[in-house]
């Protein structure tokens, strides 16, 4: 990586312009929020009136378009000097096909704003980072550097027992999650940077934890794979939102960024959420089909290991998250309610 960049006077600040994709969203819509609060001129994409109406009540300026539609990419990165892309074409879960749209998406973006010194984040996600192992915790705990996509015989071993269609479909995803990440980083003539955060929670939001919910109410206690040993870091969506602007700020051109703030293993999620429904401390141990089955992407998701390292990204950036409490908001705090 090359050093940092020198942090923007607040001058520089007020002129910079930054699209955000998926600024309507959970993670999009803090780092707007948090990218606003630093004085920034923020632009959010919006596919309705509802949404481009919901954008400027946050102080964002709507913008029409759609990750969908390159046509309207092309034009409203045309007008930015910052490009923060948290969105997806498909859903969050992903799969081979709605990660290649996403591809296709940041293309359409790095062709129109290449040689041009411009910045763009893309947001990738925790699961390239993904080991299935029968509900056991892996020894592995991944840097900013580890290479990647990894190979079937580590993500899926012949030990976990995953279903052959399964272990395909997983790692045809993630080969293009990780071909939208190499071709930012090593773009040409901008400052292309990866962020991959963790499970992302706070603010009752999230993507893998209200699926845990939701699983729990059907099954009435919460599930785990196995013993529910996995483990995956995690990161508070504030803590994620100020480790956005600093990447705006300081990254270098190919960086690799880590959100990471600490670990959770899958039992203590599922015993936080029993005790959040009226549970107790019960959980019920499944399989990875039985997961599947109960919470589709979503229990697979939370059955990966994804342990990552955070360190370098600390360093680099001078990022310091403070939220830890993610078993607290779970079973008191912003998701109880």
């Amino acid at each position: 990586m090359k050093q940092q960049e020198s942090m923007p006077t607040p001058a520089e600040r007020n002129t910079m312009k930054i699209l955000v994709t998926g600024a309507t969203g959970y993670i999009g819509g803090a780092a707007a929020k948090a990218l606003v609060k630093r004085g920034y001129e923020v632009f959010g994409l919006a596919r309705s009136q509802d949404s481009a109406e919901r954008l400027r009540i946050a102080g964002i300026t709507p913008v029409a378009g759609d990750l969908a539609d390159t046509a309207s990419l092309i034009r409203a990165v045309a007008e930015v000097d910052t490009i923060v892309s948290t969105a997806s074409v498909g859903s969050l879960a992903g799969s081979a096909e709605t990660f290649a749209q996403d591809r296709d998406a940041i293309r359409a973006m790095l062709g129109a704003v290449e040689g041009s010194g411009k910045t763009l984040i893309f947001t990738s996600g925790s699961a390239v980072l993904g080991i299935v192992n029968s509900g056991e915790a892996t020894h592995d705990v991944f840097n900013e550097d580890v290479s990647l996509p990894l190979p079937r015989a580590v993500f899926a071993p012949a030990s976990a027992n995953v279903p052959p269609v399964m272990a395909q479909m997983f790692g045809a995803a993630m080969a293009a999650r990780v071909e939208t990440e190499k071709e930012v980083a090593n773009a040409a003539g901008i400052r292309g940077i990866v962020m991959r955060p963790g499970l992302v929670y706070g603010n009752g939001g999230s993507y893998d934890l209200p699926g845990l919910i939701r699983m729990a109410r059907a099954k009435g206690v919460a599930p785990h794979l196995g013993s529910g040993g996995t483990l995956q870091g995690y990161v508070h969506v504030d803590d994620l939102a100020e480790l956005y602007c600093l990447a705006v700020e300081r990254a270098p051109a190919g960086a690799v960024l880590h959100g990471v703030a600490g670990e959770v293993s899958q039992r203590e999620l599922a015993a936080a959420v029993s005790r959040m429904i009226g549970a107790g401390d019960h959980t019920m141990s499944l399989r990875l089909e039985e997961m599947y089955a109960t919470g589709g992407p979503v229990g697979v998701s939370l059955s990966l290991n994804k342990r990552m390292a955070s360190e370098t990204t600390r360093r680099l950036l001078g990022w310091s998250p403070t939220r830890t409490d993610i078993l607290h908001d779970i079973e008191f705090g912003s998701y109880a309610a």
